[in-house]
């Protein structure tokens, strides 16, 4: 199965996300790649940082949309679940990648940029459905602090979007920005809570693709 992590906004935690999601389903056993589509390539450098000991997240490079439609079947024939770390642009590898998922993740933090962001995605998302009507999406809130007005108050303006928003949240934790800049998952850190909320996140998403692909 192929899952997405995109949105057309920089910062909003994809590879973030992406290299978190990918330690938890390698540890539950899954054979799990990531294809880093950002130019930064955030994701590979993740990887290289990875420690020998912990478990295999295997990650690349792939920039060009044609290279990704051309490779994705033979790539998907390899393993288990591939991640797509979206690039933040509105350009035909944005498409490429909405169209291959078998389920689409955007990451929103509370901010009205990232809501004007997400408008612009949507229609993205809208016209990808014409080609193909079965495309599965979903938003997750990240780096949400329940302390301020508006984190508290995005699920309700989500709402009046099409595309519903996952159960799971991610708050604001320094153990993300911390364990990743050691090739590591918040699941092999310290922050307990962190573990059990992108624990919480991984199993929602497995759920949503066996309901999908029911």
């Amino acid at each position: 199965m192929i899952i997405s992590i995109s949105s057309l906004k920089g910062g909003t935690g994809k590879s973030t996300i992406c290299t978190n999601l990918a330690v938890c389903f390698s540890t539950m056993g899954y054979k799990t790649l990531i294809i880093d589509t950002d130019t930064n390539g955030s994701s590979v450098k993740w990887s290289g940082l990875r420690p020998e000991d912990k478990p295999c997240v295997t990650a690349i490079s792939m920039t060009d949309p044609k290279a990704l439609r051309s490779n994705i079947n033979r790539i998907h024939q390899d393993y288990d679940l591939v991640l797509i770390d979206g690039t933040p642009a509105l350009s035909e590898l944005a498409t490429t990648i909405i169209l291959l998922s078998d389920l689409l993740i955007i990451p929103i933090k509370p901010g009205v940029l990232d809501l004007w962001a997400t408008e612009i995605f949507i229609e993205k998302y809208n016209q990808a459905l014409v080609l193909k009507d079965d495309i599965h999406a979903r938003f997750i809130l990240n780096q949400v602090d329940p302390r301020t007005k508006l984190s508290n108050e995005i699920s309700e303006v989500l709402s009046e979007f099409s595309i519903p928003a996952m159960k799971s949240k991610l708050n604001n934790r320094v153990a993300y920005s911390e364990s990743i800049i050691s090739g590591l998952s918040v699941l092999e850190y310290k922050d307990v809570k962190a573990q059990e909320e992108i624990t919480s996140f991984a199993n929602e998403t497995l759920e949503l693709l066996r309901q999908n692909n029911q």
